[in-house]
């Protein structure tokens, strides 16, 4: 046969041309005369070209095997399977000599199944036509599912959708494994043309209508990712549960809930399950379970780490070269930075370089520096100081600099990572470059290898956590703490010890709109962001610390983390004195923080004159304090304005319990009630 000499994809090409032939004719005499012809021709192109006599044999006996399992058209979508001549008939290649002498000579050609060609046929068909054979039930699931995978990949996903959705119409199809895997490729199919209110409404009738089964208890774990993605944590473990007493072997079940565990941010239970899940499946010693057993033992070594792997295979790859750079990076020596104090800029001299370094570190995109640079140098060489009545000659500030061996390195790198630097206090840059196409990762990523000493670079480790926030899979908690975590705890234990050696950390204030202290304060603030995540509470709360004592200013609000972390853990005079450095404020954790505050503390005339002052100027907080069961309002993603009643959900959200467990506390605000002015 030699069809061995034809690469994988070309063979299957010459398969699909052959159906598409078949869809097209009834006629076995003209199939084969063309199926010769394109066999040659295949074969010609493979540089593997068939002498006329292999010619004949190839073709004869493939499009045989073909014809025979193609469910064509013309035989109402059945297999026509064609007849085994006898010995000593004619051979059906037309050579004139008898079978047991010509073809009979030769290896069978593979064996083809109705099933496989299934998705050539739907392709070839109209698409009404193929519309009507899907609806009728005459396709297998196999086939559909084929089918749809390879729309998929074609990027055709309403296409794909057309060919699953008739399995789970008026009447489910079917409820055994391969009807879950054909629900599960819907539901992704749903996500990728963002139709997740049809897919909630599948998943609901599936859950209720269908019996113990497969298919019921994958459309439960399905409900139980979704509801945890929603913050219903205890809806998410209810679906978990169901889908365990369905399949309660399954190794999804095992894998699911290592997943809700690691959504909850409970990593040492992540481990525990993991190990269980493990040996149970190691007993099974069955290859199909090789995966899974593979996951489960990364999860019990590193939960993290584990759940990051998945994330990057899901992306392609994207992250794997700085996911394998980053174990050990906190064992290397911290370089000596320094906290020094910076002049301000002098008219007469040169600052045009000093304001086109300011505009980049503040984010501003790369094409548009020198266009602002040069405005904003003439406004400054214009600018007469006692022009405006409260101007006053500015005081020299502070800011971390780097050891003079990075500063070169840091230029160098500047000049390879295409990415600008965030906004203002943003995560990510507004427009950015994608810092993980396959060039441009190569590229900086070289870079790193070639100078590791980079990741002593504040500024290098502040581009880098900010390339993890733009990697397509930065929601994952998993991937955060994998990579982004060591990347910014490094920053912020630089700055630390930096600020430690220049006195204590009040005494050298590094003020935000100093682009070169931006680095080293969105490290902290990114790696104090992360500590809550994970629920460290001691290290949020020393972050935190640092960072109001290093920027009082406090641009990243961190303030309203640390007063509730102050809060949860009775430190009450803390809290108390939190509230006093931030005099009207308008987050609610610190005017209402204060109240709680001073009534643990006893200090209830204190708590009173407080809670009017809360009170009066955000009186929708008080009113879902109040309420024992709130309707969520829609949160806008860009902000929330203050006073409005998304601010004050989100407090109730995150800390009525804590009010709940204070009585008096309660009993105060509802006895205060806002003003007829304010309220």
């Amino acid at each position: 046969m030699r069809e061995g000499f034809l690469p994988h994809d070309s063979f299957r090409e010459l398969i699909e041309s052959a159906v598409e032939r078949i869809v097209a004719t009834d006629d076995l005499d003209d199939f084969l005369g063309w199926f010769s012809g394109e066999v040659y021709r295949r074969y010609l192109l493979a540089r593997a070209p068939l002498d006329a006599s292999e010619t004949k044999v190839v073709a004869a006996q493939l499009g045989r095997s073909i014809w025979g399992a193609t469910p064509a058209p013309h035989n109402d979508f059945r297999p026509q399977t064609l007849p085994k001549p006898g010995r000593n008939a004619p051979c059906y290649c037309g050579s004139g000599v008898k079978y047991k002498r010509c073809c009979a000579r030769f290896p069978a050609p593979p064996a083809m199944a109705s099933a496989d060609l299934w998705p050539a046929v739907l392709a070839a068909l109209p698409q009404r036509d193929c519309r009507q054979v899907v609806a009728a039930g005459r396709v297998p699931v196999e086939s559909l599912i084929d089918a749809a995978e390879e729309s998929r990949d074609m990027g055709r996903s309403a296409r794909a959708i057309g060919f699953l959705e008739p399995l789970f119409g008026v009447r489910l199809a079917g409820t055994g494994h391969q009807y879950d895997y054909a629900l599960s490729l819907l539901c992704d199919l749903y996500d990728d043309t963002g139709r997740t209110r049809k897919k909630a409404r599948l998943l609901d009738r599936i859950v209720r209508e269908a019996p113990r089964s497969e298919l019921r208890s994958g459309a439960f774990q399905r409900i139980a990712t979704i509801r945890m993605d929603r913050g219903d944590r205890t809806g998410a473990w209810e679906a978990f549960r169901r889908a365990q007493r369905d399949t309660p072997g399954d190794s999804a079940i095992g894998m699911l809930e290592v997943h809700l565990l690691m959504a909850e941010n409970r990593p040492e239970q992540a481990r525990e399950s993991a190990r269980v899940w493990r040996g149970r499946l190691m007993k099974l010693n069955a290859g199909e379970f090789e995966g899974a057993i593979a996951f489960l033992t990364a999860v019990a070594k590193d939960p993290y780490r584990a759940l990051a792997q998945t994330m990057i295979d899901a992306t392609g790859g994207a992250g794997q070269r700085l996911f394998e750079a980053l174990p050990g990076l906190d064992e290397r020596p911290l370089p000596r930075y320094e906290v020094v104090a910076v002049p301000a800029l002098d008219p007469s001299g040169d600052p045009g370089a000093d304001i086109e370094t300011q505009l980049r570190g503040m984010g501003v995109p790369g094409e548009d520096v020198r266009a602002v640079a040069s405005d904003l140098l003439e406004q400054f060489r214009n600018f007469e100081p006692g022009d405006d009545p409260i101007d006053e000659a500015p005081d020299e500030h502070f800011t971390i600099e780097a050891p003079q061996r990075l500063r070169a390195l840091e230029a160098d790198w500047n000049a390879i990572y295409s990415p600008d630097k965030p906004f203002s206090i943003y995560d990510a840059p507004r427009q950015a470059a994608f810092p993980w196409d396959l060039g441009v990762e190569d590229v900086w990523m070289g870079f790193l290898d070639r100078h590791p000493e980079a990741f002593d670079s504040v500024d290098v480790l502040d581009d880098l956590a900010t390339a993890v926030e733009l990697h397509p899979m930065s929601d994952s908690m998993g991937l955060r703490e994998a990579m982004e975590a060591p990347l910014v705890e490094r920053g912020a234990r630089i700055l630390r010890q930096a600020a430690g050696e220049a006195g204590r950390p009040g005494d050298r204030r590094l003020s935000w709109a100093d682009a070169r202290n931006r680095p080293g304060l969105r490290c902290l603030a990114r790696a104090q962001s992360l500590a809550m995540e994970r629920g460290d509470i001691e290290r949020a709360r020393a972050h935190a610390e640092l960072l109001l004592a290093l920027n009082p200013g406090d641009n990243h609000g961190i303030r309203t983390s640390l007063m509730n972390i102050y809060l949860r853990t009775g430190q009450d005079e803390a809290a108390v004195k939190l509230a006093s450095r931030y005099e009207g404020d308008m987050f609610a954790e610190l005017p209402y923080g204060r109240v709680l505050a001073l009534v643990r503390m006893g200090r209830m005339d204190a708590a009173s004159e407080a809670a009017r002052r809360a009170i009066n100027a955000l009186p929708e907080v008080r009113r879902y304090l109040m309420r024992e069961r709130a309707r969520q309002p829609r949160i806008d993603p860009h902000g929330v304005v203050l006073g409005s009643k998304e601010q004050a959900w989100i407090y109730r959200d995150e800390m009525r319990e804590v009010w709940v467990n204070e009585p008096e506390a309660m009993a105060l605000i509802r006895r205060i009630r806002p003003s007829t002015r304010t309220a």
